[in-house]
Formats: C-alpha cells, sequence, structure tokens
C-alpha cells in the first residue's frame, strides 16, 4: 500500500505540474490545499495566517501559479536553513554534536535577550541601512501598487474613528518616515511626530521639505523617543495616531501608559495593527532575522488590560476588510435586496480579522467641544436692516443677533481656525448666487452654547439694483453653518442710482 508521504508527494506533484500548476485552473479551496502541502512538503509546518493571505492574493490577483509559489518558499531564509541543516556533514563517532540552530526566532525570546533601549538602536540601525530606499520611504503610501491599496483603506478607517478637526494637537506615535504625519498635517492638525529612530525622522523632516502640505497649515514638530518616556507635558495632546507600530513596541504596556498620560480626557488613541500570530509570518521572521526587527504578536486581551491600567475607559475594534469582496450584477442585487449574497463575505472577512486590527482606546472624562468641529455647529439669526434701500455709495446698516444654539463653543471670529463670524451670501432678487463671501460681520469674543451676540454692522452696498443678503454664520476654515442644516436669514435690499 501506498505511504501517507507518498500520497502526499504524489498530490504535491499533481500540484505543481504544468498544466495543472494554473492557479485559474484550481477553486479556492483547492488553493488552500495546495498552500498547505507546499507548506509541510518544503518548511515541515502548517502554513501561518499572514503567509497564507500573502500567497492567495498572488495567486488570485497575479496569477501566481503553485508551482511559482513553492519555489518563492524555496528561496526563504526558513528553507534555506532547513535544506543546510539536511545537507550538514554527519557528525563523526565520538565527536561532540553539533549545537542545535533553531530556524524560527521566538519574539519573546528576543525580547528577553534585548533591552529597550538596544531594540531602539536597531530601529536606528535599519533606516540606516536602508537608506539607499529613502525615494521608497519618500514616496509611501504610493510607492508599491500591491501595498498601497491596504495602507490607504487601514488608514481612512483609522481616521475615520479619530473625529480629527483642524487645529487639533495630534501625536504620530511611530511615525516612521512621517508620510501619516504629512497627511494628518495637510487635514490642519498641529503633529508632533515621535519616533525610536533619528534617522527615520530626517527622512520625515525631508519629506515636509520636498513635498509641503497645501496652504497655510500647522508645521510638524519632530520628536525623538527613547523608548521609554515622551518629552511631552501630562494631557497635552487631544489624538493620538499608532499606524503599524505598536507590535515593533517591547514594553508595550509602559509605552501605553505613556500614551495615557500625555492624551486630553476624551481623546481617542487609534491603532492599526497586525493580528496575535504576526511574529511566526514569514516576513516577519525575515525582518527579525536580517535586521533584528522587532515584531511582536498583538492579543487584543493583553492590549486592553494594559489600557485600562493607563487609564483608558474604552475600547472599540473596527470590523472592515481593505480587500473588497466582488460579486455578480445578480449577486449584488441579491445583497442589496437583503439576500444571502453576503454570506460567503463572512469567511473573508474573518481572514482578513485576524491578521489586522484597528482599534481605538477611548480615555475617560469630556472635552468641550468647539467650532473646528463642523458637526456641532448651529445657530439662530435674526436680522434688522436700518432700511430696505440705500442710494448708491452708501452703507447698508442694521443690526444683527446670532445665538449658539449647538453644543459646541464658537471660538473668537479671530481665530484662525475655526473662528466664528456672520457672513453674507449676495444673491439677485430671484436667488441667483452673486457673491458667496461678499461680507463678514466679525464676532470678536468666543459664544458658548446657549449664549447670544448682538452685531451692529455697517456694509458696503453692491451696485445699483436689486439683491436679496442672506445672512449666515460661518466658522473659518471649516464651513458654513447651513451645511449643517443650521437656517439663514435673507433681507431683501434695493441699492438705488444717485
Amino acid at each position: 500500500m501506498e505511504g501517507f508521504f507518498g500520497r502526499q508527494l504524489r498530490r504535491v506533484r499533481r500540484l505543481l505540474s504544468p498544466s495543472l500548476g494554473r492557479s485559474d485552473l484550481l477553486a479556492e479551496h483547492e488553493r488552500d490545499a495546495g498552500l498547505d502541502l507546499v507548506y509541510r512538503f518544503l518548511l515541515a509546518r502548517p502554513a501561518d495566517e499572514p503567509g497564507r493571505r500573502h500567497y492567495t492574493r498572488l495567486m488570485r490577483d497575479e496569477g501566481l501559479r503553485v508551482r511559482e509559489i513553492a519555489a518563492e518558499i524555496a528561496g526563504s531564509d526558513e528553507f534555506q536553513a532547513r535544506l543546510r541543516s539536511c545537507l550538514a556533514p554527519a557528525v563523526e563517532p565520538g565527536a561532540p554534536a553539533p549545537p542545535i540552530t533553531e530556524t524560527t526566532i521566538d519574539v519573546r525570546e528576543l525580547a528577553q535577550a534585548l533591552s529597550v533601549e538596544e531594540l531602539a538602536r536597531t530601529a536606528e540601525d535599519y533606516y540606516r541601512s536602508t537608506l539607499a530606499f529613502t525615494d521608497r520611504y519618500l514616496a509611501k503610501p504610493f510607492d508599491d501598487p500591491h501595498d498601497a491599496p491596504d495602507l490607504l483603506g487601514s488608514f481612512a478607517h483609522l481616521l475615520g474613528g479619530l473625529r480629527l478637526s483642524p487645529g487639533m494637537e495630534v501625536l504620530d506615535f511611530g511615525a516612521g518616515t512621517c508620510w501619516t504625519t504629512r497627511i494628518l498635517a495637510q487635514l490642519g492638525c498641529a503633529v508632533t511626530a515621535v519616533d525610536v529612530s533619528a534617522t527615520a525622522l530626517q527622512i520625515g523632516q525631508e519629506l515636509f521639505t520636498r513635498l509641503p502640505p497645501i496652504g497655510d497649515r500647522p508645521t510638524p514638530r519632530f520628536l525623538l523617543f527613547d523608548g521609554r518616556r515622551l518629552d511631552l507635558a501630562d494631557e497635552s495632546v487631544d489624538r493620538i495616531v499608532c499606524f503599524d507600530a505598536l507590535h515593533h513596541v517591547p514594553n508595550p504596556a509602559e509605552v501605553l501608559g505613556e500614551l495615557g498620560r500625555v492624551l486630553r480626557p476624551g481623546g481617542i488613541a487609534a491603532f492599526s495593527e497586525p493580528g496575535p500570530h504576526h511574529s511566526t509570518g514569514a516576513r516577519s521572521q525575515y525582518e527579525m532575522k536580517n535586521y533584528v526587527a522587532f515584531e511582536n504578536d498583538v492579543v487584543m486581551r493583553d492590549v486592553w488590560r494594559w489600557a485600562q491600567a493607563a487609564g483608558f475607559s474604552g475600547l472599540e475594534l473596527a470590523v472592515f476588510s481593505t480587500e473588497s469582496y466582488r460579486v455578480s450584477l445578480a449577486d449584488f442585487d441579491d445583497v442589496i435586496a437583503g439576500g444571502a449574497g453576503l454570506d460567503a463575505y463572512g469567511t473573508s472577512l474573518r481572514s482578513f480579522l485576524t491578521a489586522h486590527q484597528t482599534f481605538f482606546l477611548a480615555k475617560g472624562g469630556k472635552t468641550a467641544i468647539d467650532s473646528r468641529e463642523r458637526s456641532g455647529l448651529k445657530g439662530e439669526i435674526v436680522v434688522h436692516l436700518e432700511r430696505a434701500d440705500v442710494v448708491e455709495g452708501e452703507p447698508i446698516r442694521g443690526v444683527a443677533t446670532a445665538q449658539n444654539v449647538g453644543p459646541a463653543t464658537w471660538l473668537s471670529g479671530t481665530t484662525p481656525i475655526g473662528g466664528v463670524n456672520l457672513g453674507i451670501h449676495l444673491r439677485l432678487a430671484d436667488g441667483r448666487p452673486v457673491s458667496v463671501d461678499f461680507a463678514r460681520i466679525p464676532i470678536d469674543s468666543s459664544t458658548v452654547p446657549g449664549q447670544m451676540q448682538t452685531l451692529a454692522f455697517a456694509i458696503p452696498a453692491p451696485a445699483p439694483g436689486d439683491y436679496l443678503l442672506e445672512f449666515d454664520l460661518v466658522s473659518e476654515g471649516v464651513g458654513w453653518f447651513q451645511m449643517n442644516g443650521s437656517a439663514t436669514a435673507t433681507r431683501p435690499i434695493s441699492v438705488l442710482r444717485r
């Protein structure tokens, strides 16, 4: 009878044969079976989840054959180490046995062998040794067409949960070469980029020199981290972003304590990280073997225990996938109609979530909402014109009251981002727009919810004709209140010729 090993070998040969090796001729379960067999045959272990996702994508999206995947695995450090051990000369009788070489690095042993400071130096060495790839660093997240969808999709979900507003103080922890910092700065945030590598931060500064944010945006701050304590005051930042960085931290409980210390009450810390088996993945093993990079597993129950000790009071995890689930038109119609068309999506989604975790930690307490946040803007306006007609060259005079009926405090109108003033849209008598930013009536002080401001005004008149003056509150650099459904006040005015 044919033995188990013989049957497995025959199955591998079949999968690797030119006639049956094409991925488009294999069903999904056959691709998975092929990967498992190749892993077990070449590496003597099951496929790890990150490797499975990586090679499945190559077969599905790029048409790679199972035999080509096998060639890639055969070129890995792990297989080469196994091959060398198999080809090593036999030990002479009576000679001492050679030391056993463990081909898989245990990240826990790495954390015990090297201190936080030593691992910080290996991170610096990593960037120093890869300076030849500076242009790729500067091009992120658009340096690789295969990585870009995942980076952009993950970062988009991170931004969605942060509830950012222009002018917020944001800590970009583990910023690396700072592509995330640049996006946050472009959104109008005052960003502090933090990393243990001075070289990475220097590349980040070069990014801002070569490609500065468009418009008047706060200049970011670049801060070197010693691996233990942040050189920031208590409760000094509104938000924290940690994009693919926490799993590089050898002392996560201590670091989460620091993040909790510098975050203001009511603030949010957002993380995008790999899953609980990250350290055993092929790419993680490669980085640890070649660069002594620290590639830790991220176990959410541990993270939540450390976060609670650090003063965080809430945890939410995002359920999504950056890999779209594509269906036929008929199945799409079925999904929209509430049918079972999405049932198979659950398998794909669970596969993604096992290796990718986006989560948000909230710090207890409340912070006052202000007019930098668009969603809280609402007011009531009453306008009295001194006259409904003026002579050409005369100002239009009147008195307006503006009451804050929303939850957000209005910042003084002189505040560059989020300052609230009363603006005027000029329209023709039939409502057609003439000038959206016709005039501003300044509000010189802040306005808390429920408070009313009384504003006497005198504004230049337009050219002779019949018009409508539409009064609308505006948060400078954020938006008009009417965009939130807040009511405007419209008054007709006639400008007469002399």
